[in-house]
């Protein structure tokens, strides 16, 4: 897909959501302001900030898509992200006022009258939700947009609460408990969750987050498709924004490979990762003597014996054996529950000793990226 696309989805979904949202927010507010009901004013409130969400969605991707600069050679794509959260806040803002003023409902009640026609308009906005909800959450994974994917959420919470306050204004014809202001805390409730869900999924993305399993499995696909190049280890891929990554990992090659021919294959290999997934890819390299069946064996005991002393080892590669000194390179890799990497090279070392008392080993510890 190209910018273009991207852009164009994007634009197109959230002009959808400003002129769908700011069509709610007015049927909403004439019907809450002629009922009296706090919780459909609320909802008519949330959905004006839902307009906003959406303007903002479209200003911060305008502002990701500059082109990058000397100061951020890696472009601007990240205030997406930002964009995201601020959205995110704001639906928060929105339920703690709503939440607020339904306190106030319940302290102070006043009677609530809500027609047919209101409840025939209300149904038809709930429909509009749904429509929005759908649209925002396929186009935002289409597009891997968290701003999309958080309007999508907060649009589903929408629909929800507005189902919660037309079965509260029902059940007030009947009843002389003040359901409007137990109803709006229930709306104040599912957008605060969606606004907390929003922010937790945005700062995931800021932070790091570990890559698919399909992202590299098809990875290590494009790699073992060019000789002599095997494996893709240690992966760690970067985003600056939804349609940028950069990533690096480490690949093995038979110690008796050409320089030239290792050059050419990465190179093949780097351009159709970026011309398959988006992924501008760096590699590191291993040499290994792998195809020698001593070297297979020993590679063999070695994770026996490494597993047997932490059950935290997950396996091991670029493994290499100097036969000539026996002397033996690899790297480990290790899950999250180690909390000590100096106690645990001693624990290995000390096992590998015992286990190959002629032998000397060398070998660098890495967690499971990937």
């Amino acid at each position: 897909m190209t910018s273009d696309d991207r852009n164009r989805i994007l634009k197109r979904t959230a002009l959808t959501g400003i002129i769908s949202n700011a069509f709610i927010a007015a049927c909403k507010l004439v019907i809450g302001l002629f009922s009296g009901s706090v919780a459909i004013v609320s909802d008519a409130a949330n959905n004006a900030s839902d307009m906003l969400s959406s303007v903002v969605t479209i200003i911060g991707f305008d502002v990701a898509k500059r082109r990058p600069t000397h100061s951020h050679p890696l472009g601007f794509g990240r205030i997406e992200y930002i964009s995201a959260l601020f959205v995110a806040f704001l639906v928060i803002f929105t339920g703690a006022a709503f939440f607020r003023s339904s306190v106030t409902a319940i302290k102070d009640p006043q009677p609530v009258l809500v027609s047919l026609p209101m409840m025939f308009i209300l149904l038809i906005t709930i429909g509009i939700k749904l429509m929005l909800w759908r649209l925002s959450v396929r186009n935002g994974k289409k597009i891997n947009s968290e701003a999309l994917s958080a309007s999508g959420s907060d649009a589903l919470s929408d629909a929800l609460a507005t189902t919660v306050t037309i079965i509260a204004s029902i059940i007030g014809h009947f009843s002389s408990v003040p359901i409007d202001g137990y109803a709006g805390i229930i709306v104040s409730i599912f957008i605060l969750y969606s606004g907390v869900r929003s922010i937790i999924e945005t700062v995931s993305a800021i932070v790091g987050e570990r890559p698919e399993k399909k992202t590299v499995e098809n990875l290590r696909a494009i790699i073992n498709s060019h000789p002599p190049l095997s494996g893709g280890y240690d992966v760690q891929i970067h985003t600056y924004g939804p349609s940028r990554s950069i990533g690096t990992c480490n690949v093995e090659v038979p110690s008796d490979s050409m320089a030239e021919e290792i050059f050419d294959a990465m190179t093949d290999a780097q351009e159709e990762i970026m011309a398959k997934m988006g992924i501008y890819m760096t590699f590191g390299m291993y040499a290994v003597n792998s195809k020698n069946p001593v070297v297979q064996l020993m590679k063999k005991e070695v994770l026996k014996v490494l597993k047997e002393a932490s059950p935290a080892v997950i396996g091991i590669h670029a493994f290499h054996v100097h036969l000539e000194d026996s002397r033996v390179h690899f790297d480990v890799v290790v899950d999250f529950t180690i909390r000590d990497y100096a106690e645990f090279r001693r624990t290995e070392e000390k096992a590998l000793e015992a286990a190959f008392p002629t032998y000397s080993f060398q070998f660098n510890i890495d967690p499971d990226y990937a």
